[in-house]
This record gives C-alpha cells, structure tokens and sequence, in this order.
C-alpha cells in the first residue's frame, strides 16, 4: 500500500469519526468505525478497567470475537500468542479518563494502523467529555426534579409530571421514596479527592442497582443520598424494596467500604404522598438510632407501634431515660461479652413467652429461665411485673 493510499484511508476514517462524533452517535459507534478499519476488536474502557463499549469488525468469527473481548476486558492481563494489541491512555482536562485498546489476530498493527489509533484517541476523549457532561447535567436535572418533588414546590400536578416525562420517567407510577446515610463519610472523604467526587461514584453505584431489580432514579443531597423506587407488587408489599435495600447497603460496603443505612419510606400513590413518603424514610432511620438490634434497613413497617410512639416524642428523650433504666444491663454486656440485652429484648417481644423466646434463641427452657433470672439480678426488677415490662 503505497503512502497516498495510507493517508487516504486515514483521513477517510477521521473523517467518518468526526462525522459520527458531530450526529451524536456515541462511543459505540466511533468504536465500530476503528474496529472495521483495522479489522479487529475495539474496546473502550473507563478509570477503572470496566468497558464501556466494544465493537469488531463485521467479519470477525464469533468465536474470534468472544477471545477478542475476553481479552480486551482483561486488561491488563496476560496477551493470548495469537492476540497483537495496541493499548493506549485517554486522558483530557488533566485526568485519566481510561483506555483505548484495539486488538487483533495474527497480524500486528501496522506503523500506519497505530498511527490511526492514536489520531482516533484524541476523538473518543472528546465523545467522553461530551458524555460526561451529559450525565453531570442529567444530574442536577434529576437531582432538582426529585427535591421539588419532595417537597412539594412545583406550582401544580402537571409541571412536575411533565418534568419527569423528559427526564423520561413515569412519576405517576406507586413508589417509595428511600434515604440513605453514610455513617462513615468523612474517613471516606479522606481518600477522595472531593465530596463531590465520592458522591457522584455512590450515585452511580445506587443508580446501578436500581435498574437491576426495578425502576427508580438516585440522587445525592447534602447528607443524605434520596431514591425513588417504583413498587413492583401489591401496594403494601415492602418484600421487594427490603431486598433491594439490603443489596444497595451490601453494595457500598463492597464498593467503597462504607457503611450505610437505608429508610424506607411509605407507600407514594398521588403527588403530594411523595414528601411524606420522604419524612417516613428520615424518620425511620431517625428511630432506627434508638432502637436496639435494629438492623441498617429500617421502615414504618418494621417498627410497628413504635414508630407511632415514638414519632410522637422526642426521640432523644426517650433515648436518655432508656439508658437510665438499660444501662447496668448495657454496662454488664460490654463487661463480660454476653447478649443479655438482646435476650430481654426479645423475651419482651414475644411478650414473656419462655417457651417460644428460647425457641426464638435456640436455647433451652432451663437456660433461659436462668438468663432472666440473671437479668432480674442486674437490672433490680421483677420481670413478671407486667407495668416493669411495659415500662
């Protein structure tokens, strides 16, 4: 191939990039450019190694294709002998954006070939940019869109719908609305570059999760993250959203070692059910601080008749004085490492059942009744009195 030709070929090439860049037609489709001109795989990957979009040229065997894309997702990793690949850093505005890898069988890329990869590159960083700031405006978009909704400040029911149908979600459908704290966020803080940062990767990771299991939409407040989940089954039914909580909570533990909690609000069936849905959840978790053996998933639901207790009081109040009347029991756990607090707990739950609290604690009859008599010793009450119980 003489060098006119080269350069021809090139130049038809960013040309076509340039072109599909300016319609808007994504990473996929500059990828599909690269890939049928070098005749090989073509992958993107972001920051952290995970690909964003593949694509190979359109006579690649399937089997070619799936050792290709195998070996473009293990990157870096140990190169198959058949496998010649050109590997190459995106960065732009000063940060590593992730990577542009092309592979190929059999043949190496050329002079000429690494020479259009490398003029490709500067193309896909603009493709990132753009889809970056997209998301950072589809951001604030969203995150504007669910405060106003929360709280209530649109001049009428149509506004915000209409608002929702461009962000293309159906706000007429029942929902819950969930918030999530981080206990730990400031030892996160300390290893990030920004807060903003941080919570941009937790927004995507909630986001992530959602579109798994249902439908719904994440955004980052100032201390809380808020999410709107679409109920799947019948309207009471919390099964679904529980799980799915749990999973999110189990999920920034395994993603940035942090530890959250989830309230779960009420049940959204009309516009104005989404603030008290959103003061449910804030109350639940609020009430989840002061509840002993609560798990990091709390709801209305689960607290029963306490949460209408106690949302009727001050929580802190009522914090302090069961510390009053728990503490030699508290103070007596933290000494000798045993769960006495927990087993009066339930003994209270299952309102002074012997038989099924030791059920319920895989213990025997005996063991318990020994148990509570220790109790009884420590704390300097008598538990068969019903008004010491209640109390």
């Amino acid at each position: 191939m003489t060098a006119d030709k080269v350069f021809s070929d090139t130049n038809a090439l960013v040309q076509a990039m340039i072109f599909a860049l300016h319609e808007g037609r994504g990473l996929s489709a500059l990828s599909g450019l690269l890939a049928d001109y070098l005749r090989a795989g073509v992958g993107i990957l972001d920051a952290g190694g995970a690909l964003l979009c593949d694509a190979y040229y359109d006579q690649c065997p399937a089997e070619q294709k799936k050792l290709l894309r195998e070996h473009i997702v293990s990157q870096p990793g140990p190169a198959h002998p058949a496998v010649y690949q050109l590997s190459l850093p995106l960065n732009y505005s000063g940060k590593n954006a992730g990577a542009l890898i092309a592979a190929r069988f059999d043949e190496p890329l050329t002079e000429s070939e690494q020479l259009a990869v490398r003029q490709s590159a500067g193309l896909f960083c603009i493709q990132l940019a753009q889809d970056e700031r997209i998301a950072e405006i589809e951001l604030r978009l969203k995150g504007n869109f669910v405060e106003d909704l929360i709280s209530a400040r649109y001049s009428d029911p149509e506004s915000i719908i209409s608002r929702a149908r461009a962000l293309n979600y159906n706000i007429t459908a029942p929902h819950r609305v969930l918030v999530a704290t981080i206990e730990n966020m400031q030892q996160l803080l300390s290893r990030k570059p920004s807060a903003a940062a941080l919570k941009t990767d937790i927004v995507q990771m909630l986001q992530s999760r959602i579109n798994q299991s249902a439908k719904g939409m994440a955004i980052a407040g100032k201390e809380e993250f808020i999410l709107l989940v679409q109920q799947k089954k019948a309207i009471n039914d919390i099964t679904d959203i529980k799980r799915l909580a749990e999973s999110l909570v189990s999920d920034a533990e395994a993603s940035f070692n942090a530890k959250m909690y989830i309230g779960i609000g009420s049940v959204c069936n009309e516009l104005p059910d989404f603030s008290a849905s959103y003061l449910a959840a804030k109350k639940a978790l609020e009430i989840g601080e002061y509840m002993i053996t609560e798990g990091q998933v709390r709801s209305f639901e689960q607290f029963k008749v306490h949460a209408l207790f106690l949302s009727t009081l001050k929580p802190a109040a009522l914090y302090n004085y069961a510390r009053e009347q728990l503490d030699a029991l508290l103070q007596y756990d933290q000494k000798h490492g045993t769960d006495f607090l927990k087993t009066l707990q339930e003994f209270l739950y299952l309102r002074n059942n012997v038989e099924r609290t030791a059920k319920s604690l895989r213990m025997s009859v005996s063991g318990l009744k020994y148990r509570l008599q220790k109790i009884e010793k420590i704390l300097g009450h008598d538990l068969k009195d019903y008004k010491v119980c209640f109390d």
